[in-house]
């Protein structure tokens, strides 16, 4: 008479390895990798702080080598889901037989009996029916695996694919859905814990059935205690440890939502939709989240603070000139106000008078003006080629007669800028912009007006903060960069980014002019008074505001030699605010934002480059460019207009504080 264990044993591995061609079976080679879509994850500089996942529908997965769990998770999955998995070849004959003769005596197929091999087979190659045939494929995949796959590849697999509920697939999902962390760092009580999800992980949830995960736990704890792994006085201390349960989150839920969008954007350009959802992707950004949280800080309270005056929006960008990196963006005041579902960091909006950065840089490098110059802040009209005529006006309404060029800068004075720029040439502005980082203003140079000085073109913020820190590095022109590294699922680097010299769009002494005039608070001190938010106590800083004419736009843009920093407040419909100016909406986001930044650290700025000229010219200091000083002194204001005084009050830094610019 044949033994039952002889028979079984022929039912289950004999026939079924017979049975193996016939079947039409799929190929087992791909263990690592078949049916398996991963989630793409999105992280700040650091590597650790985790802004977002990007997946196809709502699902979380993420493939770690097993070195990389904790080895009590092991343990505890063994211990409750197939205690002999070291043992056997893939099926464990008796336990399986036990469940087949429950299910052939009450008529069903309910027992489980599966070893962490079926239960893999089953996960990845087969559907989830508990058909007899469907049983019998499961067998025979399982024992060829096991001939191709070693134990830990197979436990692999397995702690990777597993659904541990709230859209959770794999230990490290559930690592960081449940306790907010990485597989590898989970405790004896958190990994018993999630070992027992699989069994129900819509009835065991911990976050809406405590209790029943808690029971379930114990189960886990005490087959642990069974299997030899730990003591019972482990078990008992790992169910006593309160568990500190992560808030729970949405798909939908990111950090930065607008840099972490601009980011999958440019992964999916190069990489495609395919490789961005499923491809399991780890990206490595160049965001600073200590400056990224106090930038929302300041965006939101500042914008808040300015709801009277119609004011719904804000954003802010910040870039190290030393790499191009973005350290920060904002790309709104907060989902909730309208709007917030744009990225006001990327669209390009008017830039108001901070586009003056541009006209003054290229008139300094032109050789046709100086830091030295003076400028006629009084009536003009310009003959346009349409034969109309443009006539620029101040914000105050006022011409303020003669003023050096710094001043002029500082006051943000219209009139004196748009002279500054037909006398240097539009062609020449709009050259000096691109090479700066302007890449919006792609028409031939010709067909610009005479107010793009005023910033009547539109321009993204992001360039913006991009001519900041062209000028921060001394003329050195670094893309705005936000990608680091970029690694696929298996750990293999498929990007990282090199930090090159940059490309040089400008001098340093021309950067050096720049900075120095728009650092200098006597400078604005006209228009802006003394002191206000453009000054950072301790600190040099150089800044310059901008405000469209009808008040849709404004911004404070600025840098010191270790950030450039841009900000914008408007409303994301183009409604206008009420009276609310560059110094008045965005500075005090500015102020905000750089206060914070540079508390405790040193005060830095540039060195005078070699070449430069110091020359006291009408009460205070030019730097001027080799072969300039003639041209300097035939630009100063004539004697006679200047008996009173001339720069408007600007040389005993008195003034009037009118908020506008």
């Amino acid at each position: 008479m044949v033994p039952p264990a002889i028979f079984l044993a022929v039912l289950l591995v004999v026939l079924p390895g017979m049975l193996y061609v016939w079947a039409g079976l799929p190929s087992t080679s791909n263990l690592s990798t078949a049916r398996l879509p991963l989630s793409t994850r999105i992280y700040d500089r650091t590597g650790t702080i985790l802004l977002a996942e990007i997946h196809q529908g709502s699902e979380r997965r993420h493939i770690v080598p097993l070195s990389q769990v904790a080895p009590s998770m092991r343990e505890a999955t063994i211990a409750v889901e197939d205690r002999t998995f070291y043992q056997h070849g893939g099926l464990n004959l008796l336990r399986t037989g036990q469940a087949g003769l429950d299910d052939l005596i009450h008529l069903r197929l309910n027992q489980g009996g599966s070893t962490i091999t079926q239960q893999l087979v089953k996960n990845i190659y087969l559907s989830g029916d508990r058909a007899v045939l469907r049983k019998l494929d499961e067998a025979i995949l399982a024992v060829e695996i096991e001939h191709q796959y070693s134990k830990s590849q197979i436990l692999e697999a397995y702690l990777n694919r597993i659904y541990y509920g709230n859209q959770s697939y794999g230990v490290e999902a559930a690592a960081q859905t449940y306790f907010g962390k990485t597989a590898h760092q989970l405790s004896l009580s958190e990994a018993a814990l999630l070992a027992g999800l699989p069994q129900a992980p819509t009835a065991l949830d911990p976050f809406s059935n405590l209790n029943g995960a808690k029971a379930r736990q114990r189960v886990v704890l005490d087959a642990m205690v069974k299997a030899g792994e730990i003591t019972t006085a482990q078990a008992q201390s790992a169910f006593a440890q309160p568990l500190t349960l992560q808030k729970p989150t949405s798909a939908d839920d990111v950090k930065a939502p607008g840099f972490v969008h601009w980011v999958a954007a440019q992964v999916e350009k190069t990489y495609g939709e395919e490789l961005l959802k499923n491809g399991g992707l780890t990206v490595i950004t160049s965001l600073d989240w200590n400056l990224q949280s106090i930038a929302e800080q300041q965006v939101r309270e500042k914008v808040a603070a300015l709801q009277r005056q119609h004011v719904t929006d804000g954003a802010l960008v910040a870039v190290d000139p030393k790499s191009g990196a973005v350290l920060a963006m904002v790309g709104s005041a907060g989902p909730d106000v309208p709007g917030g579902q744009y990225n006001m960091a990327i669209i390009p909006r008017q830039p108001g008078s901070a586009f003056k950065m541009f006209t003054y840089t290229a008139a300094i490098e032109s050789g046709k003006f100086t830091m030295g110059s003076w400028i006629d802040d009084s009536p003009v009209q310009i003959r346009l080629a349409d034969g109309s005529t443009y006539t620029p006006r101040n914000y105050d309404g006022s011409f303020h007669g003669w003023q050096p060029i710094p001043f002029a800068l500082g006051n943000s004075l219209n009139v004196p800028a748009v002279k500054v720029e037909m006398g240097t040439g539009v062609d020449r502005v709009v050259d000096v912009a691109r090479r700066m980082g302007v890449e919006t203003l792609t028409q031939p140079a010709s067909a610009y007006q005479p107010s793009l000085t005023l910033g009547g073109y539109e321009v993204p913020l992001i360039d913006m903060a991009a001519g900041a820190s062209t000028l921060a590095a001394q003329g050195t022109y670094r893309h705005p960069q936000a990608i680091l590294k970029i690694m696929a699922h298996d750990g293999t680097t498929l990007y990282r980014y090199a930090e090159g010299k940059g490309k040089a769009a400008l001098t340093p002494q021309v950067s050096f002019i720049m900075a120095d005039m728009l650092s200098n608070d006597r400078n604005r001190s006209l228009e802006f008074g003394r002191n206000s938010d453009l000054v950072i106590p301790g600190h040099h800083v150089a800044a310059k505001t901008g405000t469209t004419n009808d008040f849709r736009d404004n911004l404070t843009v600025g840098f010191t030699p270790n950030l450039a920093v841009a900000v914008w407040v408007g409303n994301a419909d183009h409604t206008p605010m009420r009276n609310v100016s560059g110094i008045v909406g965005a500075a005090p986001i500015f102020h905000g934002f750089m206060t914070q930044v540079l508390n405790g650290q040193p005060d830095s700025w540039y060195a005078v480059p070699d070449g430069l000229h110091a020359v006291g010219m009408n009460g205070y200091t030019a730097y001027l460019l080799p072969g300039t000083e003639q041209l300097a002194q035939s630009q100063q204001p004539p004697p006679s207009r200047c008996e009173e005084g001339c720069g408007g009050g600007g040389d005993n830094g008195g003034g009037r504080h009118k908020k506008h610019g």
